[in-house]
């Protein structure tokens, strides 16, 4: 539980921290008000739809802590230190910062990236699971 919890943190402090130098430094970066790909959707709708998903993961993985494989926890606590730190930074800017642009994809953050990976790992979890039975 203890690493867990380190792992948390220091997940959520390495990307609220390259938001912080690339805001400070003057680096690009964009302020998105929207979802995932630019989805638009209302501020309550928003809020209830995050609130339910960080909800939902956090019993999980408190449901999971003994009896999931160390691979399934990682899994969800990676997409909580995501939609996390992307909430932190709609409660302080009002958006989500953006800063890594690789010119093919929308623009993202380390969040984005841990979200993504969390759930690849999740829909392998998954996959390996429905091939066992």
């Amino acid at each position: 539980m203890f690493f867990s919890s380190l792992l948390f943190l220091l997940l959520i402090s390495a990307d609220q921290l390259s938001k912080y130098m690339i805001r400070v430094k003057g680096g690009f970066y964009i302020c998105n008000p929207n979802i995932a790909l630019g989805i638009n959707l209302e501020p309550l709708i928003f809020w209830v739809i995050w609130i339910a998903i960080i909800i939902i993961i956090f019993f999980l993985l408190i449901r999971l802590r003994t009896a999931a494989s160390v691979f399934l926890r990682f899994a969800y606590l990676i997409v909580l230190a995501g939609a996390l730190s992307n909430v932190i930074d709609r409660l302080i800017f009002g958006c989500i910062i953006d800063f890594i642009d690789l010119r093919f994809w929308p623009i993202f953050n380390l969040a984005d990236v841990f979200i993504v990976s969390g759930v690849i790992m999740l829909l392998i979890t998954n996959l390996n699971i429905k091939s066992k039975k």
